[in-house]
């Protein structure tokens, strides 16, 4: 639940403007006794502060500042956790200042000292009083009395606050959001009855007047299949141009859709600028708003994750397109991945390799980078658990041009490795310690050859066998310097890659460096597939513009998603979102497989071949 005291805290240069103007009337010596007592209650002293009001408040009933005194006691004991005696103080201030104003500020400040009680009615009767009085303070007033109710009320406490209230502002409050609850818990015929009955309510309320006939608007439109999804996207910013990709390919798979007869489909986008916090501002608009049923975004890994955890506290679906964080989906039952996570593509390179491919010894190469870091450390693990052994993890710091270095080191450990499996064939039994000592005097006798007979041998002559695989996750820019200096090394292990190798046209620059390589991926595009070439022509048609794979990414993702929605014969809604994709059959897309069960994160991945200049899909 949010904190009280982040949320709302006490504004005091604001009371201190006020007060400024009542000082012109009050004595010099007042004046300063109770800026005192509000330096020791901005400085923490509390206990201090309290004494200070206290003895004006005695010591001085007539002073000019009696009303500031009492409302900076009340709030002082408040702070100190006296509850009760603070709700005291207030209502005293109520029975003799009933012009003041302050007023509304003591109605909100019972409120919290009632909240910390756990006396939540109570709370939130106090808050709407306030919200009531005065507009400087009905917006947090009313912000708190809303959280309080559709997280700590049930049906029963708001029925008993709507018939017992005679304010007509609270009556409008408590039925609005009795029909949200109704809603909620998918009692559509009394959230329409309560609705119906605001609706013809002769008190009126600007902001629940609009909210009142968004709700019944909704429950109206359930009947005839409306369904309404934020696109939560990077529109602007750095990630701007993936963002706009998959909102584009989103819509796409919409405006398909939508030609049919039966459900209609609204996208409706917010743009986060690819900043964390506006993110997280937006996913909690979108949540109050009953319209939209479930979340498609963010794309962000570290974003997506942050608002896990608000899809979590404010129970929306949410649907990541493109995040691969392990885990994702166990900070909140209400998260969807249609990204495969790390792990899981990890583990399935290497057990989708282990029937055809013997890779019992492996290698590595990849850049110091969080991602990459953790996708070798799976990759690692996985081979390890099939019985097969990384001899050398080598990195890397993004930026780099020169890979030598690696290559010269992987070099020598391939050469002793092969020293060492053609000993044990002789004797298996052979010492590791004797390996060593053997290797030394093999090097140095190796050298004096050369030397006696003036032979001179570039080391790219000399070929290291003793790897089965080199697995190199790198940057899709790192490809045209790697390969080279690969080729160069004289390396011939089978080369494993990321998804970022996925790029046609540097792979096809570096085809005589790295035939052969099989790398995993999110997708493949097979530009022969009718389906994908009828996309391409209307997506030309609409955007101007050929389709890329985040586009894809989009409308594959968009179009499980209408798939699932259409099938559903009892209704889409917040509460059977999750399940309905979570439940759903595997289904193939243009460019990307879903396979998907009660984990909530796609299983599929693609294995591609690149074979003398064309790629080949192997699974």
């Amino acid at each position: 639940m949010f904190n009280l005291n982040q949320v709302f805290g006490v504004f005091i240069f604001s009371l201190l403007i006020i007060q400024s103007i009542q000082a012109q009337k009050a004595p010099e010596r007042e004046w300063t006794i109770f800026r005192k007592g509000v330096d020791d209650y901005q400085a923490g002293k509390y206990s201090d502060a309290e004494k200070n009001f206290s003895t004006m408040i005695a010591k001085l009933p007539n002073s000019k500042l009696i009303t500031a005194n009492y409302l900076m006691l009340a709030k002082t004991q408040y702070k100190l956790g006296k509850y009760n005696e603070s709700i005291n103080t207030c209502e005293t201030f109520i029975s003799n200042f009933q012009e003041s104003a302050y007023l509304d500020e003591i109605y909100y400040l019972i409120g919290n000292n009632n909240y910390k009680m756990k006396y939540y009615e109570n709370a939130v009767h106090f808050w709407l009083t306030a919200a009531s009085k005065k507009q400087s303070i009905s917006k947090k007033a009313l912000k708190l009395a809303e959280q309080t109710t559709r997280y700590k009320l049930n049906e029963r406490q708001l029925t008993n606050l709507k018939n017992n209230t005679t304010d007509p502002y609270a009556r409008i409050f408590f039925m609005y959001h009795l029909a949200e609850k109704y809603y909620d818990k998918g009692n559509a015929a009394s959230a329409l009855i309560t609705l119906e009955e605001l609706r013809m309510s002769p008190a009126k309320n600007i902001v629940y007047t609009s909210e009142t006939q968004r709700l019944y608007d909704i429950l109206k439109n359930r009947k005839s299949n409306s369904i309404r999804i934020a696109a939560l996207l990077p529109l602007s910013g750095e990630n701007e141009r993936i963002g706009q990709q998959v909102l584009d390919g989103a819509n796409m798979a919409a405006e398909n859709f939508n030609k049919l007869p039966g459900i209609d489909l609204e996208i409706v986008p917010y743009d986060y600028g690819s900043k964390l916090i506006t993110a997280v501002q937006q996913l909690k608009e979108i949540a109050i708003d009953r319209s939209l049923i479930a979340v498609f975004g963010p794309i962000e890994n570290d974003i997506t994750i942050a608002c896990a955890a608000i899809a979590e506290y404010e129970k929306i679906p949410m649907i990541s397109p493109t995040s691969s964080e392990n885990k994702l989906t166990e900070l909140s039952p209400n998260v969807v991945q249609l990204a495969t996570p790390i792990n899981v593509i990890s583990e399935n390179l290497v057990h989708q390799l282990s029937d055809s491919l013997i890779a019992k010894r492996a290698v590595t190469l990849a850049p110091i980078d969080d991602y990459f870091i953790e996708l070798t450390d799976a990759f690692v693990n996985n081979l390890q658990e099939i019985g097969g052994e990384i001899v050398s993890e080598q990195w890397y710091y993004p930026g780099d041009k020169d890979f030598s270095k690696q290559f010269r080191q992987l070099k020598r450990i391939g050469l002793k490795l092969a020293f060492q499996d053609s000993l044990y064939e002789l004797d298996p039994t052979v010492s590791p310690a004797l390996i060593d000592s053997m290797y030394i005097n093999y090097i140095e006798e190796k050298k004096k050859l050369l030397e006696e007979t003036n032979t001179k041998i570039d080391s790219a002559d000399i070929p290291v066998t003793s790897f089965d695989a080199i697995f190199l996750p790198i940057y899709t820019e790192d490809i045209s310097l790697i390969a080279p200096q690969f080729a160069l090394s004289n390396i011939q292990a089978q080369i494993l890659g990321n998804s970022d190798w996925y790029d046609p046209e540097t792979l096809k620059k570096n085809r005589s460096y790295i035939n052969g390589l099989i790398f995993i991926s999110d997708g493949y595009i097979d530009e022969e597939n009718w389906d994908y070439r009828q996309f391409r022509n209307n997506f030309r048609t609409k955007y101007q513009r050929t389709p890329e794979k985040f586009d894809l990414i989009g409308y594959d993702c968009f179009h499980l998603i209408i798939n699932l929605v259409s099938d559903n014969k009892a209704g889409i809604n917040r509460e059977n979102f999750v399940d309905t994709i979570s439940n759903s059959s595997p289904y193939k897309g243009i460019y990307r497989h879903f396979k998907m069960d009660n984990s909530r994160f796609n299983k599929s991945t693609r294995l591609l071949k690149y074979w003398r200049g064309v790629l080949v899909p192997l699974n």
